[in-house]
């Protein structure tokens, strides 16, 4: 099949203004040289001239040929006018669809060089630019990215919102999704309500806000678009009665515990007269400075100190002191989790030749490594040693610890999401902890009514969890029910904010490649979508 004809393209941004006199290549350039064809006007009183004064030349650079840089040269007229009342004597000319006034760029140039800066920003836009022969500085990529580009206002109809992070725990702005087209719709600097409701009185058109359950969004909306329907996201939902269960496991924390089986080899070091190292020593003086402070906490506490006042007393804040309250006793280190390691592949192979008598660490490795391990010899002789210690000493098994938050999660899963040994982990802790089984019990019907379709077995779970025995549920059911609208709505309609999490991540990566250096002005313009300020078409190569 012969390959579509190729369609001839002008070599000059404006072939019917622009003449081609002649074009030249002096080493790693290509000079363009052009005269202008056009009978202007006066900028003041628009009457026409023809009337030459002088002439001059205007260098732009325009789109690279051939990975070579291009300079248009233009042959420019000043000329005079003729209009004894015009207060303008002399006026340049212009050509607007090539460049505008005082530009050292064509104007399709600037819409590549925008088009780089939005993707990539300042600095590694002019790195990228400099492969492609186009010769900028960053502070030019920012300058053309900052450009407003002319693009019409589109109704927004269903609207997502939620905050960001400047600095996590500090500094937070508000961004805007338009669920309709994927993207966003706007970001503003700050999370107040009376931004969000001045920015939704300047858009009537919204009918839906899906939102999570913090109050301020809430009062945004409301203040701003009264009749719009605010929906809480599901997700959200989810999350905040986890944070219930995980409030109501607190204080049940010595129940949360499970004997490993006696066959499980203990990864502890052995106990004994040994000199600690620097590592252990160091552990051992934060413990120790932990335990002062949480029994300072405690004696406080049981002196009649309201959490408030244990504050002022000591410091520490205020959710640390609530959390340590709540848990009975002192809270311990959980242990850092770690990315498994790439013999754990290999694991049941070097368990079956270690219970036939290959202890050997070298020679285990040299079997696996012909079995294609890429680990090296370090990691299998971790493994062979810890099972070796298991081998030689004799622990004592010491019950295993599950925090509340794990177990929260755990309880607050659909059945269909939990693994055989999330299963299996529930079981046991069902058997050492019976309050498990009433939560577990809620957690279900309320993911149940989540999933109806129906507001009212919403509203009867709610009615249910409200006469539970546990006030941290109980508190939830009351919170549920100040925003039962918008919990109702959840369930009845399928907006959710899943789409504003998305671009929250997108957010995100473009801040950190900014590096701070950015403001939020640059920043607003790189996540809102792009626009492009004119119609762009590929150039012909030069013959």
């Amino acid at each position: 099949m012969a390959p579509p004809p190729c369609r001839s393209q002008p070599l000059l941004p404006d072939s019917n203004v622009l003449v081609l006199e002649a074009v030249e290549q002096i080493e790693d350039r290509i000079l363009v040289f052009a005269r202008v064809n056009q009978y202007p006007s006066c900028p003041v009183c628009r009457t026409p001239s023809g009337s030459c004064h002088s002439r001059y030349r205007r260098c732009l650079q325009d789109l690279p040929w051939q990975g070579l840089s291009v300079q248009l040269w233009l042959t420019l007229r000043r000329l005079r006018c003729r209009n004894p009342d015009c207060p303008r004597k002399i006026f340049c000319e212009q050509v607007p669809g090539t460049a505008p006034r005082y530009a050292r760029q064509t104007s399709r140039l600037s819409e590549v060089v925008r088009a780089v800066g939005y993707a990539t920003g300042g600095l590694p836009g002019k790195r990228l630019l400099e492969r492609l022969a186009v010769f900028v500085g960053k502070d030019v990529v920012l300058r053309h990215l900052k450009q407003e580009a002319a693009v019409e206002r589109v109704p927004i109809r269903n609207l997502g919102v939620d905050d960001w992070a400047w600095r996590k725990g500090q500094n937070y702005g508000t961004i805007l999704v338009d669920l309709d087209r994927h993207c966003v719709a706007d970001l503003l600097p700050d999370r107040s309500a009376e931004t969000v409701a001045a920015w939704l009185r300047d858009h009537p058109t919204v009918q839906i806000i899906a939102r999570d359950r913090g109050g301020l969004y809430a009062d945004g909306g409301q203040a701003g678009a009264p009749r719009a329907l605010q929906v809480a996201d599901r997700f959200h939902l989810v999350l905040n009665l986890s944070g219930a269960i995980e409030r109501v496991l607190e204080e049940h924390r010595r129940d949360l515990t499970l004997l490993p089986p006696e066959s499980a080899a203990s990864s502890d070091p052995p106990r004994g007269d040994a000199k600690p190292t620097l590592h252990q020593a160091h552990k051992q003086q934060v413990r120790q400075y932990r335990m002062e402070r949480y029994q300072w906490v405690v004696e406080l506490h049981q002196q009649g100190y309201s959490q408030a006042a244990i504050h002022r007393e000591t410091g520490i804040e205020r959710k640390t002191i609530r959390r340590w309250l709540r848990s009975g006793q002192f809270p311990e280190r959980k242990t850092p989790h770690r990315r498994p390691s790439k013999v754990l592949d290999w694991e049941e192979y070097l368990r079956r030749r270690w219970n036939e008598g290959c202890h050997n660490a070298t020679r285990l490795f040299q079997e696996i490594r012909q079995q294609g391990y890429p680990g090296g010899r370090r990691m299998v002789a971790i493994v062979v040693s810890r099972w070796r210690k298991a081998f030689t000493a004799k622990q004592t098994a010491r019950p295993q610890r599950i925090s509340p938050k794990h177990v929260a999660i755990l309880i607050a899963r659909a059945p269909d999401k939990l693994t055989p040994e999330n299963q299996y982990l529930l079981d046991r802790l069902e058997a050492t902890c019976p309050e498990l089984v009433p939560l577990r019990k809620l957690a279900l019907e309320f993911q149940a009514a989540l999933t109806s379709k129906n507001g009212l077995a919403m509203i009867r779970w709610i009615e249910m969890a409200r006469h539970s025995p546990f006030g941290p549920l109980v508190r939830f059911a009351y919170g549920l029910r100040k925003d039962l609208s918008a919990v109702t709505a959840a369930v009845e309609t399928p907006w959710n904010s899943g789409q504003v999490e998305g671009q929250i991540n997108r957010l995100k990566t473009i801040k950190r490649q900014m590096y701070g250096r950015g403001g939020f002005a640059l920043l607003r313009t790189r996540v809102l979508p792009y626009a492009t300020s004119l119609t762009f078409q590929p150039v012909a190569h030069a013959p």
